[in-house]
C-alpha cells in the first residue's frame, strides 16, 4: 500500500499553484511573462510576494510525500516518491503534460532525501542569484536562472560533501535531477550570455 505514494506524489506535483495563482489575480500564466508554470514566472507577472508563496507551496508539494514515504522503511521508496513529484510538476497532467522547470519541487524531495545537502545546494543558489542581481545588476527574475544553474552543478558535490555514507541510489538520483533541471534552463542560460555579452559592449 505504501507504494500508492507514487502515483499520489505525481497528482500532487501536478498541482500547478503558479497556475492558481495566476487565476487569483486574473492572469494565465501560460500566456503571459515566459509562459512556464513555476514560482519564477509567477512572480515575474504577478509580483514577488507570489514568488515567495509558490516557491513555498511548490517545495512543500515535494517534501511532504517523500517525508510520508520513509515510514515503510523501503531504501527506494523515497527515490520513487521523489522522482513522481518532480515529473509531476515538469509535465503536469492537469495542463497538457507542461509545467515548471523543477527547482523549487526539486529543492522539496531534496530536503526530505537529503537535508543537509538541500540546505547547502540552497545556499548555492541564493549566493548566485545576489551575485546576479547586486553585482551583474540583472532583473530579479533574470537572476533565477542562472542561480538554478549553480544549484543544479552544485546538487551532486554538495551530497558528497554532506552524507556519510553516501547512499548511491540518492546519488544518482541526484545526478539525474541537476540534469534535468540543466537541460530545463538551456534558454535561460543562452539569455544569460547574452546579456553578458551586451554588458561588454
Amino acid at each position: 500500500m505504501w507504494w500508492l505514494l507514487v502515483p499520489a506524489a505525481y497528482l500532487l506535483g501536478s498541482v500547478s499553484f503558479a497556475y492558481w495563482a495566476g487565476r487569483i489575480k486574473g492572469k494565465d500564466l501560460r500566456k503571459e511573462g515566459s509562459g512556464n508554470l513555476g514560482a519564477t514566472n509567477a512572480g515575474r507577472v504577478l509580483g514577488w510576494h507570489w514568488f515567495a508563496a509558490v516557491f513555498v507551496l511548490d517545495i512543500a508539494k515535494g517534501t511532504l510525500p517523500v517525508l510520508a514515504s520513509h515510514q515503510a522503511h523501503d531504501p527506494w521508496l523515497p527515490i520513487a516518491v521523489a522522482t513522481a513529484a518532480v515529473l509531476g510538476h515538469v509535465f503536469t497532467c492537469f495542463h497538457g503534460f507542461k509545467g515548471g522547470k523543477a527547482v523549487a519541487t526539486s529543492l522539496g524531495v531534496l530536503i526530505g532525501l537529503a537535508p543537509l545537502a538541500a540546505g547547502m545546494i540552497f545556499g548555492c543558489w541564493l549566493t548566485a542569484w545576489l551575485l546576479c542581481w547586486l553585482m551583474l545588476r540583472l532583473k530579479r527574475s533574470d537572476a533565477v536562472g542562472p542561480a538554478s544553474i549553480i544549484a543544479a552543478i552544485s546538487a551532486v558535490p554538495a551530497y558528497l560533501v554532506t552524507a556519510r555514507p553516501w547512499q548511491w541510489p540518492t546519488l544518482g538520483f541526484l545526478a539525474l535531477l541537476a540534469a534535468l533541471v540543466l537541460v530545463k534552463h538551456r534558454s535561460n542560460f543562452a539569455k544569460f550570455v547574452g546579456q553578458m555579452r551586451e554588458k561588454r559592449t
